[in-house]
């Protein structure tokens, strides 16, 4: 029988002396949608990226093994010949985008594999309907979930039959990550293999016919995922009560914020107070992510006011001091992460050696003090991230996305960490999520935003 992805015998390791992948054997076939879980770090990322050739194409190290997909040896063979039987969808959409209209990014893969231009244009149609996605939309200036759909879309226009995804769900709201998998289900029905990296169990088991686990370096394997029920589903529960009459931190009143004139936040009020837990939910592209930036003064008002209390200076432009006081998480932890180590990059603005040794532990990176932060998984860099910006002791934390990556037992870990230190230190919180995992647990109080306004 020939499998769509086959690995016989593969050994890799980053440093020719720690093994990530130990004589490990795996195997999808066509017509099934098989799900790959793990703790945080244990080589999803590196799996999938030996399958489609970035190691060791892109990223070094010692691989040993062979690699057949649809049937053919593809070992030694580099990622433009590979990508001619399989699509990746990376964790990153960024790393993935190059052009700036939609419609382009689509096309962009289809010139690459030499299809002819009237089949270009029925392939990137049929791709943007399956995704929802207009032609005319600017890359730039979509959300970090709508850049994922783009990047799937520009996947299927290929039309590669075998098709691997990491975390491709990590940005989308619940409605479209069910409209993705259901995509993806209806794809293996006509004989494609999908492969997704994905820590969200209880969205993905519905549609798995099976479930591989990775766990040092080796895979178990399981037919019937519906015996991995009780791993799905899990939830970390609300710890607290609303706070009431706590000092206001930072204050907007009818703030809009427009690019070119189209109006991304319309008329939004709220208030951050003291050691107040606040959550924006809504779909992608709502404008989240926007209010995010724009309550930690990255981005400056269209019009509408803005107040705060969190340092003495109110001058418009955001100064060193505000930065020392407020804390910020990107989408994509790779833009924070600069230092040569892993404890280099925590210390580097900790108010003490103390408290970056401290963060280290509290967000489970002991023993990856000496790694290089951008070596890490992606899981593993967030958590850095959110270690770093605690390190500051700082009054307001903002964080967007900070869950991707995770696994139930680190994301537990992240959230209790956070919990100690706003007991310790009455900072506020402010988070993008759509993580259902968690919501609960980050929310005094949610905010449900749809097409640029605060709803309810």
């Amino acid at each position: 029988m020939m499998h769509a992805i086959e690995l016989q015998n593969i050994t890799f390791s980053y440093d020719g002396k720690t093994d990530i992948l130990h004589n490990l054997d795996f195997t999808v076939d066509f017509g099934e949608f098989a799900v790959l879980q793990g703790v945080s770090g244990t080589g999803k990322t590196t799996l999938l990226s030996v399958i489609n050739g970035v190691i060791p194409g892109t990223v070094p190290g010692k691989l040993t093994g062979q690699i057949f997909l649809s049937g053919q040896d593809m070992t030694g063979e580099g990622i433009a010949r590979r990508a001619r039987f399989i699509g990746s969808v990376l964790q990153n959409a960024d790393d993935q985008i190059v052009h700036d209209r939609v419609d382009d990014e689509v096309a962009f893969g289809c010139e690459n594999i030499g299809m002819e231009p009237d089949e270009i244009e029925k392939h990137v149609q049929a791709a943007l309907e399956q995704t929802h996605l207009k032609a005319e939309m600017h890359t730039r200036k979509l959300s970090g979930g709508q850049k994922q759909r783009l990047i799937t879309a520009s996947i299927f226009a290929m039309g590669q039959k075998t098709v691997i995804l990491d975390e491709p769900l990590a940005n989308l709201d619940r409605e479209s990550a069910v409209m993705l998998l259901r995509t993806l289900k209806a794809m293996t029905e006509e004989g494609y293999a999908v492969l997704l990296v994905e820590h969200r169990l209880d969205l993905v088991l519905p549609f798995a016919d099976v479930v591989h686990t990775l766990d040092q370096g080796k895979i178990t394997s399981e037919k019937e995922p519906t015996r991995l029920g009780l791993k799905s589903g899990r939830t970390i529960p609300y710890d607290g009560q609303p706070l009431t009459g706590k000092e206001k931190l930072i204050s907007v009143s009818e703030v809009y914020y427009a690019i070119h004139h189209i109006d991304v936040l319309r008329s939004v009020t709220m208030d951050i107070r003291e050691g107040e837990r606040t959550t924006l939910l809504g779909p992608n592209g709502c404008g989240k992510t926007t209010l995010l930036r724009l309550l930690a003064r990255l981005i400056e008002p269209t019009a509408g006011g803005y107040t705060q209390h969190v340092i003495r200076s109110q001058r418009i432009h955001a100064m060193p001091e505000w930065f020392r006081k407020t804390g910020y998480v990107y989408q994509n932890p790779s833009y924070q992460l600069f230092m040569p180590t892993v404890y280099q990059e925590v210390a580097r603005c900790a108010v003490s050696p103390e408290r970056a040794k401290r963060m280290i532990e509290m967000f489970g990176l002991a023993g990856l003090e000496d790694r290089h932060p951008q070596s890490l998984s992606e899981g593993q860099k967030r958590r850095t991230d959110v270690a770093c910006v605690c390190a500051t002791d700082p009054k307001v934390l903002f964080l967007d996305e900070p869950t991707v990556g995770q696994d139930f037992e680190h994301l537990r870990m992240m959230l209790e960490g956070i919990r100690v230190l706003q007991k310790e230190s009455g900072c506020a919180l402010v988070t993008v999520t759509h993580d259902e995992r968690c919501k609960d647990a980050l929310s005094d109080r949610k905010l449900i935003m749809k097409q640029g306004r605060i709803i309810r």
